[in-house]
């Protein structure tokens, strides 16, 4: 037995077979179809749909025969591959290549076989549609040329069912996308209306009544109206970027950012809110930690958890911030001693659902978006997000990232082999 050599193109017929995700799936009456017409009109018991794939070929339809498959080494199929034209082997005892293959001598008693190539428009051969008989035979000229359309007629096939893959997909898609914009118009058609019912009101008591109000009084009002005006702005902000996010707008462009000055940066940020609130932020990270991530991004991220952590962690507490690196990844952790998660919002936060906006532990709003923004940004900068929280105990949330721009070179290595 002579086993087949690998076509030149293997690597980018491996890739096109792929591309059509058929392999292993169920089968299907217009293929099942034309495998029955190629038996009849040829006169063979048994014709057959093959896919060769790196270590077998694969019967995606077959007539007189159950669905199977067969090792590549064994599979005279391998071999018709590598032809342009129909493959014929009138008589495989008589042919050197297969006198001894074990589907010759065994049980299906391969005597002849006949395999039009299954080329597509790029060129590369995905299988055959071939014909087997335990006797040996010949084609006549039209039953060849009827061989050779079917296998066109297949290809056709598979085309057609890429093709209306796609179309899922992009329907599927849209849907998202439709779901994802009834979700954003929601979204600031209640959280949006409400403030701003509350900044109208408060503003009208102190253009109309603001002789009778005292000094306290309208210290009062400008708290509120002030500390409404940074949660309304918080939520248009998380808003905007999460819409951004849903529909392509925020490009990715990671670099290889200093994680300790980022993240003294984002608590500077936020030390008013921390010093309102008598909340102390410990910090432990390592030093010239380096992070491969998009800078926008993380920012953001950072902000969102350390934001979360000082509006769920009452007055007097602590928040923790540890960075360091973990085997081949960057661990980043923000952990508080809040209230911790409710059962729906951790399921949620689990599900990739949006989380219902609670009130923090001095009456804070939010959007519910945070989260699901930072789960969104970590996953495009190729990392994780976890959290475990304990009620009444507090809440930690773990980010795990790529390490350096060594993550880059694989990626663009990636990328030039599937090309």
């Amino acid at each position: 037995m002579i086993e087949a050599e690998l076509p030149e193109n293997e690597l980018g017929r491996i890739h096109a077979l792929s591309e059509y995700h058929i392999l292993d799936t169920m089968a299907e009456q217009c293929l099942d179809d034309l495998v029955e017409l190629a038996s009849k009109i040829c006169d063979a018991p048994v014709s057959i749909i093959s896919l060769i794939d790196e270590t077998r070929s694969w019967f995606k339809s077959s007539h007189g025969v159950p669905r199977g498959e067969v090792d590549r080494k064994y599979s005279i199929c391998s071999h018709a591959i590598l032809q342009k034209e129909i493959f014929v082997v009138e008589d495989t005892l008589l042919d050197e290549r297969f006198h001894d293959n074990p589907i010759v001598q065994g049980e299906l008693a391969v005597r002849f076989y006949a395999g039009a190539p299954l080329t597509t428009s790029d060129g590369f051969n995905l299988g055959t549609l071939c014909l087997v008989d335990s006797k040996p035979r010949t084609l006549s000229e039209d039953q060849y040329k009827a061989l050779s359309v079917l296998a066109v007629q297949v290809v056709q096939q598979f085309e057609l069912r890429k093709s209306n893959l796609e179309i899922q997909k992009k329907n599927q898609e849209l849907q998202y996308l439709n779901e994802s914009k009834d979700k954003f118009f929601s979204i600031i058609a209640h959280d949006l209306r409400a403030p701003f019912h509350g900044i109208l009101g408060f503003s009208d008591v102190l253009e109309t009544e603001i002789e009778t109000l005292d000094e306290q009084g309208i210290r009062d009002i400008a708290g509120y109206l002030r500390s409404t005006a940074q949660a309304t702005f918080k939520l248009l902000e998380n808003l905007l970027q999460w819409a951004m996010s849903e529909g392509g707008a925020i490009v990715y462009n990671p670099q290889s950012i200093n994680m300790p000055e980022l993240m003294t940066d984002v608590c500077e940020i936020l030390q008013a809110v921390a010093q309102k609130k008598n909340i102390q932020i410990e910090c432990d990270i390592e030093t010239d930690l380096h992070c491969f991530v998009d800078f926008n991004m993380m920012l953001s991220v950072l902000q969102n958890l350390i934001s979360n952590a000082l509006k769920f962690t009452p007055h007097g507490g602590k928040i923790y911030l540890t960075a360091h690196t973990a085997q081949d990844h960057v661990e980043i952790s923000v952990r508080d001693t809040g209230v911790g998660m409710s059962d729906e919002s951790f399921n949620n936060f689990n599900l990739r659902k949006q989380i219902r906006s609670e009130k923090g532990t001095d009456g804070e709003k939010g959007s519910g978006l945070g989260l699901l923004l930072c789960l969104q940004f970590i996953e495009k900068n190729h990392g994780s997000l976890s959290v475990k929280t304990e009620k009444d105990v507090g809440s930690t949330f773990v980010i795990q990232l790529p390490i350096n721009v060594d993550y880059k070179a694989a990626l663009n290595a990636d990328f030039k082999n599937i090309a």
